[in-house]
């Protein structure tokens, strides 16, 4: 009879451990985790950053949207050192090259109406940088 109980016993034991491991089981599915703390793991290669641009434009006029009287206006700014800096205007194009601390200036000639400046700076390595502003001549008085 001594043999019955230790078998008996052990089935007992493998079976609650079954239970167990079952019921575990089952509150582990169905058991809801707040989404402030859950955490989101990306297994693909995390993107490298873009790399700096090394080149600026920054134009101090004309302003944006201005209305002149004047056939002509002054275009001036500042850029990186050593680029290349290409004003477009509706008639004409100049080509400039900024002093060694980066500033710039010309005049151009504008048409009646709206004109629309383009300034482009392009940088050795090829990098660009394009501002673009619009100005209107108008003879007429308000």
């Amino acid at each position: 009879m001594k043999t019955e109980k230790v078998i008996i016993s052990f089935i007992a034991v493998v079976i609650g451990i079954f239970a167990a491991a079952t019921a575990f089981y089952f509150y582990q599915t169905t058991k809801v985790i707040p989404e402030s703390e859950t955490k989101t793991l990306s297994l693909s290669p995390s993107p490298k950053p873009s790399p700096k641009a090394t080149i600026f434009l920054t134009l101090d006029t004309p302003k944006d949207e201005e209305v002149t009287d004047k056939k002509t206006v002054s275009v001036s700014g500042t850029t990186t050192p050593e680029t290349v800096v290409i004003v477009s205007a509706n008639t004409n194009d100049q080509v400039l090259t900024p002093s060694s601390n980066g500033k710039f200036s010309t005049t151009v000639i504008l048409e009646n109406g709206q004109n629309e400046l383009t300034i482009l700076a392009i940088a050795p390595g090829g990098e660009e940088e394009k501002v673009i502003k619009t100005v209107t001549v108008s003879t007429e008085t308000f």
